[in-house]
């Protein structure tokens, strides 16, 4: 059955050019070698080592490839047996695939990379209790203070908890400290204030946030656009590549799940964008936050309840679409 990938509200940047989404797809049940040559399998090119545990497919039809151990420890070039811990740890530490820049279509067509993956093993999060992995988005901005940009980072905030019970994200990656909720005094102070550029944004999220580790990871898009800002209200060490995108950590990798396709991850990352570009349905969201009493037990249930009444409300097909 073919995948839904809903049209973004806003398809290009402020420059006419379309945008574009990169892709990192986190998995077990096989070595990075294995990975990379289904890779090229379906996708073409020929896999290069670019250093230990690191492939590289160059010339696919969709670009350059990245195929990789995904850990910090790889990196480490002075720690005495690492390399053998880490290949007794092929199953336990994920494989990570990394796509270029894609268009809309380009991301509907890695669906067959996916399949592939299943058939030669490929497990996800959900197969056992160590196997916390991911599906990341970076979603190219229209422009860092373009009124879509704001509106889509309001927009996730308020969607939030919403989003994450109707991904029903695995357990393991819940207590994990890699998609944390963001505070729920950060997005208040979003409401309220109405920043209108991504360096007044940043100010207000500086109190309450200081680590990538959120289910919408904005530490690349402030490096990009504002890189002085950045060090200086967010001070404390971490690798972070500057470039004009969300990063989108949230939903998780199910491969091993018959018909799981990235369109479930593309279609949450729609449905925030379709709700930032819909100002009445932003508006009525916005009031409800501040009404409701955050605090008192149950509030995030019935936070909940109030999201999906305003969707179904506001457009049932916004829903319907996230959910394919």
């Amino acid at each position: 059955m073919p995948q839904i990938y809903p049209d973004l509200p806003c398809p290009e940047t402020d420059a006419g050019d379309p945008r574009r989404t990169g892709v990192e797809i986190e998995f077990a049940g096989m070595d990075e070698t294995r990975a990379a040559e289904v890779v090229a399998e379906v996708l073409g090119g020929t896999a290069h080592d670019e250093d230990t545990h690191e492939l590289i497919v160059e010339g696919s039809e969709l670009g350059d490839i990245g195929v990789e151990l995904d850990t910090v420890l790889r990196k480490k070039k002075d720690i005495p047996f690492l390399e053998a811990g880490l290949s007794l740890a092929t199953g336990l530490v994920p494989v990570e695939i990394i796509t270029p820049p894609l268009t809309r279509a380009g991301v509907a067509s890695l669906d067959r990379l996916v399949q592939a993956l299943r058939d030669a093993g490929a497990t996800g999060t959900s197969d056992g209790v160590l196997l916390g992995f991911g599906v990341h988005l970076n979603p190219e901005v229209v422009a860092p203070d373009h009124p879509h940009t704001l509106a889509t980072i309001l927009a996730f905030g308020l969607l939030e908890p919403w989003l994450r019970r109707e991904a029903d994200l695995d357990m393991t990656r819940r207590l994990m400290p890699y998609v944390n909720p963001w505070p729920t005094a950060f997005v208040t102070g979003m409401v309220t204030e109405r920043p209108d550029t991504l360096a007044d944004l940043m100010g207000i999220m500086a109190p309450h946030v200081q680590s990538r580790n959120h289910g919408l990871d904005l530490f690349p898009l402030f490096a990009h656009a504002h890189p002085d800002l950045y060090k200086d209200r967010f001070p404390r060490p971490d690798k972070t590549s500057a470039r004009p995108t969300f990063h989108f950590r949230m939903p998780d990798c199910r491969i091993d799940e018959p018909g799981w396709s990235l369109a479930r991850a593309w279609g949450f990352w729609a449905l925030v964008e379709r709700v930032a570009f819909n100002a009445p349905l932003l508006n009525a969201l916005r009031a409800e936050w501040l009404d409701h009493a955050h605090n008192a037990p149950g509030a995030e249930r019935r936070w909940c309840a109030k999201v999906k009444r305003l969707l179904d409300h506001h457009d049932e097909a916004l829903i319907s679409e996230a959910a394919e």
